[in-house]
């Protein structure tokens, strides 16, 4: 009896133990992320992120690859409310031992090829500028960590300024009801969001977008970056009833702004574009 009595006692003693050491293991530290905003800007606000502002996140376990579905976090929707982002509050890291790849982009979109998804900009552009950027930042091979992670963006897209300028010649004010229109791009393409690299839809079609008005000598719009080879209509100023369209080709790359001076003559019939 003796005997039985001490085995019981020793067994009770390693159970409380045990679970006396499960509930002291620590949990892996919250995930908290810096999202950076790129210094060259293409929003039409030009001031960096914005409340209401939607990003994509995922985050991948090394050696995974970057998929739709079965990453660690896929996908998930974080909205800036203007001083912080919600919903990425809680995420924690994998374990302590854990080495993550953070992809992110903006704008928010509900993903269905990882490679291949479908993007395209507004053709009116004079409402809802901002939405029309694309940007994308990747961390890579982060260990674990208590600090913020950064989270640098770049700009994929192309973005085109238009100056209205005064030649020495020209009499009078600028035209206050100006509308600028970019014709001969395509808006269509497809986003790698492994690589954030934009590609023009091969098959797309050419069709013209209107610019956004920022003042009476300031219009902007975002374009997909792409190669016009060949001179073709490419910018067109309406303005007190007269028509002006300047032809050309040009290249437009990714993340690069392109201000023209539009030159007004004292002529009413032509305009120089720089």
């Amino acid at each position: 009896m003796m005997i039985m009595k001490r085995l019981y006692i020793s067994l009770l003693i390693i159970s409380v133990l045990s679970c006396q050491k499960q509930e002291v293991a620590p949990k892996p530290a919250t995930m908290d992320f810096q999202f950076i905003h790129p210094a060259t800007v293409t929003k039409a606000t030009e001031t960096g992120f914005e409340s209401g502002d939607k990003i994509g996140l995922f985050v991948v376990e090394n050696p995974a690859p970057l998929q739709v579905s079965g990453n660690y976090v896929n996908n998930l929707l974080a909205e800036y409310n203007g001083s912080q982002w919600t919903g990425e509050t809680g995420l924690r890291w994998p374990s302590t031992e854990s080495v993550c790849d953070i992809y992110a982009y903006y704008p928010y979109m509900d993903v269905s090829k990882i490679t291949a998804e479908q993007f395209s900009v507004l053709e009116d552009q004079s409402e809802g500028f901002g939405a029309c950027d694309f940007l994308w930042g990747k961390a890579a091979s982060v260990a674990y960590t208590t600090s913020a992670i950064p989270v640098q963006f770049s700009h994929k897209l192309s973005k085109i300024t238009l100056k209205l300028v005064k030649s020495e010649s020209y009499v009078g004010d600028l035209p206050s009801n100006a509308v600028f229109y970019v014709h001969s791009t395509v808006p269509d393409a497809t986003l790698d969001l492994t690589t954030g690299s934009v590609t023009k839809d091969p098959y797309g079609t050419a069709r013209t977008i209107t610019c956004h008005k920022v003042s009476d000598d300031t219009y902007e719009a975002v374009i997909i970056p792409q190669r016009l080879a060949s001179r073709t209509p490419l910018f067109e100023m309406v303005a007190n009833g007269v028509s002006y369209l300047v032809e050309g080709s040009f290249n437009f790359k990714p993340g690069i702004n392109y201000t023209f001076n539009v030159t007004l003559n004292t002529s009413t019939e032509s305009i120089r574009i720089e």
